[in-house]
C-alpha cells in the first residue's frame, strides 16, 4: 500500500543552506571563494597534485590551477586571479608545496 501525496507537498533540497538571494553580493562571492578554496585543500589532502601557470599578464594578473587526482582519474581546472592563489599558497603547508605543486 503506498502512502497518498499531499497536494503542494514537495521535499526542500537545501534545508540547512541560508537564503542568499538577498544577501550582500561581496559576502556571497567571498564565501564561494572560501568553498572553491576548501574544495581544492580537500583534494591536495587526498593525495593530488597541482600544476599552476601564469595565463594572463594584463590588468589582472590569471593563473591556471591544474589539479589531478591519479588514483580517481579525476582532473580539475580553476582560473585564479592573484591574490586568490596568494590565499591558497598560504594555507597550504610548505612540505605539501613542496611535493604537490608544480609552478610554471
Amino acid at each position: 500500500m503506498t502512502r497518498a501525496r499531499i497536494q503542494g507537498s514537495f521535499r526542500i533540497g537545501h534545508q540547512g543552506r541560508t537564503y542568499e538571494l538577498y544577501g550582500d553580493p561581496r559576502a556571497r562571492q567571498a564565501h564561494r571563494v572560501r568553498r572553491i578554496l576548501a574544495s581544492i585543500q580537500d583534494d591536495l589532502d587526498q593525495g593530488g597534485t597541482a600544476y599552476v601557470r601564469q595565463i594572463l599578464r594584463g590588468p589582472v594578473e590569471l593563473y591556471r590551477l591544474e589539479l589531478e587526482l591519479p588514483d580517481l582519474a579525476y582532473q580539475r581546472i580553476t582560473i585564479l586571479d592573484r591574490d586568490t592563489l596568494t590565499v591558497l599558497l598560504e594555507q597550504t603547508s610548505e612540505q605539501s608545496l613542496r611535493e604537490r605543486f608544480t609552478f610554471a
